[in-house]
Formats: structure tokens, sequence, C-alpha cells
């Protein structure tokens, strides 16, 4: 009987650990998204430059958004000085937050239809 509450336990404490920790998987792939994208900015042989990443995640409403799924952000960076857009990508993430695609994007497309999806 004490077994299966334990065990009961340890399995409760393993659905909601990622809720508890705070580790989304979107947010784990929106870095590494950032990363890859920052690197492709670089001159060749230059280290990545700098960068801050803003990510405006949706709020996950069921424990379900927490476990393991593809994403795909819309990346883009801008000049620190005038606030203008220099370069946009779209990335893609598996399930492990592994960069799958990233591909350069024209400034001149319509942003509102860019949008971060699961």
């Amino acid at each position: 009987m004490i077994l299966r509450k334990v065990a009961l336990a340890a399995v409760s404490i393993a659905a909601l650990s990622p809720t508890i920790s705070n580790a989304s998987p979107e947010r784990i792939s929106a870095k590494a998204c950032a990363s890859a994208f920052a690197s492709s900015l670089a001159a060749p042989g230059a280290g990545a430059p700098a960068y801050k990443l803003a990510f405006r995640g949706a709020p996950s409403s069921t424990l379900t958004d927490f476990y393991p799924s593809d994403f795909t952000f819309t990346l883009e960076a801008r000049d620190p000085k005038t606030g203008l857009a220099i370069a946009r990508a779209l990335c893609s993430t598996d399930y492990r937050g592994t960069v799958t695609t990233i591909s350069a994007v024209p400034l001149n497309a319509d942003a509102g239809k860019l949008a971060s999806q699961n």
C-alpha cells in the first residue's frame, strides 16, 4: 500500500516538473533559434554578435503545452541605434529544441502574417 502511494507521488511529481521548473520546450526552442540566427548574421570566421531575445510566447493553458512539440518562430534583428529591422528569418525546431531549418525572410514581407506558431 505504501509502495503504491510512493509510486503515485513520483508519477505526479514527474508530470508536474515542467510546470514547476518553468523550462518550457517553446522557450528552449526559441533560444536555440535565436542563437542560430545570430550566428547566421556574423561575418565568415567571426563570432556570433551579441543579442537580446525578446520572447513573447503564449502563456500555457494546459499541462500538455509543456510537453515536446515542434515549433516555428519568426525572428527579427534590429539595429540597436535606430531600432530598424536589419534581418528577418523563419526558424523551425524539433521537439528536442534542435534547429531543423532556418531561412531568410525578406524585410518587406508582412510581419503580421509571420507569427510564432506551435
